[in-house]
């Protein structure tokens, strides 16, 4: 049910041993043996795992551990009767999931709210300065500098304010590192699918430290051959969604492109 993971080379793989990406289950009658359908890393809504089953596919719930986390916290906060934010892009799979799951729990669906920024939640400021109690989770690959933005614009404006920081980790190591590593170079590559939040964060992060290009695959690279030639140190950097093989495949293509300058 939708991309397993936002990396195209990936998805190619998949469907050439016969995995298919579908946006929504085939119409068919419930019976044994339908097929298997596996759920997405990013998540789905109760309503996806009931029509699955209900289909009679056999359920494979591959959901990244990180992400059910928010999941159960935005449970807890709807419960809990929390006016529910939600910190990420309200399209993106994985917020989609969290939000189903936050309004399931909600006395009123209308108290869980998706903000891309904080423009977002000005402008239903009057709202939140007359809620008792406001709770935070946040998209997991989402930058730890929009958390801080958002705490920095609601604790003068809320009541009671509860914040789960749920950024991955893995995410928020791979966006130190990815700021050190920048400091030191005058070329930063990050490689990953357009599509990953994580990998494009990533890209956004960088971009005001230093020159920064974000690539797909290693094929892109022939386009900053410049670039690359006239760089004394390059960084490289890739999404969490992006496989060994193909950061392998960067390296060795920015190198072979930085010699050449060298024999001509």
């Amino acid at each position: 049910m939708g991309e397993l993971i936002h990396n195209s080379q990936v998805i190619n793989e998949l469907k050439e041993l016969g995995i298919k990406t579908v946006d929504s289950l085939p119409e068919r009658e419930a019976a044994k043996g339908a097929g298997i359908c596996v759920i997405r890393s990013h998540g789905a809504s109760f309503e996806v795992f009931e029509d699955i089953k209900k289909k009679g596919y056999e359920l494979v719930d591959l959901t990244c551990p990180d992400v059910k986390k928010v999941q159960d916290r935005a449970i807890e906060l709807s419960k809990e009767d929390y006016f529910v934010i939600i910190l990420g892009k309200e399209e993106h799979p994985e917020v989609v999931a969290i939000t189903a799951y936050a309004r399931k729990y909600a006395k009123d669906k209308t108290r869980v709210f998706v903000a891309k920024s904080v423009d977002a939640l000005k402008e239903i400021e009057a709202v939140l300065k007359k809620e008792p109690k406001i709770g935070i989770v946040i998209q997991t690959t989402q930058r730890i500098e929009y958390l801080k933005e958002v705490l920095d614009y609601l604790a003068p404006v809320s009541k009671e304010l509860r914040v789960i920081n749920t950024i991955c980790a893995s995410t928020s190591l791979r966006q130190n590192e990815a700021r050190r590593l920048a400091k030191e170079s005058d070329l930063m590559i990050v490689a990953g699918s357009k599509k990953s939040a994580n990998t494009t964060h990533l890209a956004e992060i960088l971009t005001p430290i230093t020159k920064t290009i974000h690539i797909e695959c290693d094929e892109e690279l022939d386009e900053y051959t410049d670039l690359i030639q006239n760089a004394q140190n390059i960084g490289v950097t890739a999404g969490a969604s992006t496989p060994d093989y193909i950061i392998n495949k960067v390296i060795e293509r920015t190198n072979a492109i930085a010699d050449s300058a060298k024999t001509k």
